[in-house]
């Protein structure tokens, strides 16, 4: 079975699913996870009660970090790009105030420790200083 990387998302409100296949490089969605992949999320890292997955086409934003800058500046930029794009889809659907979470893992990896977390303000994008791997929770707030 192929492993997949999931981008989980935690929202204080419902979002409509997109019921059709769009261009856009950023949706939130269900991709990879079952219901109890997370459920598992929800109890474990979020406090928000609403989760999704954000639906990356362009390349994955847990990729967006030094290691990536510095032996893969390509996919870093790309990574760059839809990190750009996903903030702003929240900048839109972020009530000024309200936050989300963001907690990134391997399928099946729902309950285990996080390994870094950080804190991000929509409108104050320090873009340069952002570094996101696997099992890294983020909160950002609007």
């Amino acid at each position: 079975m192929k492993m997949s990387m999931a981008t989980y998302i935690g929202l204080n409100f419902t979002v409509k699913l997109n019921e059709y296949y769009t261009e856009d490089e950023v949706e939130i969605d269900y991709v990879f996870s079952k219901e109890k992949n997370r459920n598992v999320v929800k109890q474990k890292h979020f406090t928000t009660p609403y989760i999704y997955e954000v639906s990356e086409k362009g390349h994955p934003i847990w990729e967006m970090n030094e290691y990536q800058k510095t032996y893969s500046p390509h996919n870093y930029e790309k990574s760059k790009i839809t990190f750009l794009y996903l903030c702003h889809l929240l900048k839109g659907l972020l009530p000024q105030g309200d936050f989300c979470e963001v907690f990134i893992c391997w399928l099946g990896e729902e309950d285990e420790k996080r390994e870094d977390e950080l804190k991000i303000n929509l409108n104050d994008l320090q873009i340069e200083a952002i570094d996101i791997y696997e099992k890294c929770f983020i909160r950002i707030e609007n």
